[in-house]
């Protein structure tokens, strides 16, 4: 069971951080709807936005002039939440792996406990505040695609939920259950090094030690 735990939080950890840079690297946080002109795709991102013709299979991106412009506070939002979430993710992941069992960093049970312990910290910070600037860009892109429709202007682009939002969605689930796991493998597990050759032999990994 504490292989299991230990493999579910680093899984779960490593799935976190790629999706939070995944979400910001792909960079499409809206996509034009099924009900606009469907003669191009349009990608809206927190740094620029994508056209790809269909006519000329060409794909063109264009990057906001400055990132000091008044932008909307939704996409201000995601940016240094998404921003702040990888770095504190990449943090955790660290901290999960210095303090996991069955990974040997030459420190002492107390010590990994506390790396855990910082761990659980770290992933709930970056899981929550990646989770606020999702759910506030999610609501500015739903408020947004309401008065586009409301127009009612025939073939006026409007825009929808993209493949990146998504990502970054998963990121904060994948981050909040790194999050639980690595508090269930410190905590109620009474780990890190608790009865640790005992479980290595029930899953059949058993390691002989010597002492002198």
């Amino acid at each position: 069971m504490g292989s299991a735990a230990s493999l579910v939080s680093i899984f779960s950890g490593a799935l976190s951080f790629l999706c939070t840079i995944g979400s910001l690297c792909t960079d499409c946080w809206q996509v034009n709807s099924k009900g606009s002109v469907m003669l191009s795709v349009r990608c809206r991102g927190l740094w620029g936005e994508c056209v790809w013709d269909k006519f000329v299979k060409i794909w063109t991106c264009d990057v906001f002039s400055s990132y000091l412009n008044p932008h909307p506070a939704a996409m201000i939002t995601a940016r240094a939440s998404l921003i702040t979430s990888a770095v504190a993710g990449a943090v955790a992941f660290l901290c999960l792996l210095s303090g996991c069992r069955y990974f040997s960093c030459g420190l002492q049970a107390p010590v990994k406990r506390r790396c855990l312990y910082l761990s659980v910290g770290c992933y709930l910070f970056a899981g929550l505040l990646s989770c606020f600037g999702v759910i506030r860009y999610c609501m500015y892109v739903f408020s947004q695609h309401q008065y586009e429709v409301s127009l009612n202007i025939p073939g006026f682009p409007s825009f929808e939920y993209g493949y990146s939002l998504w990502m970054a969605a998963a990121g904060d689930l994948a981050a909040l259950v790194a999050a639980v796991t690595s508090y269930y493998e410190a905590v109620l597990m009474k780990a890190p090094g608790a009865n640790l050759a005992k479980e290595m032999a029930a899953d059949g990994t058993g390691a002989a030690c010597t002492y002198v």
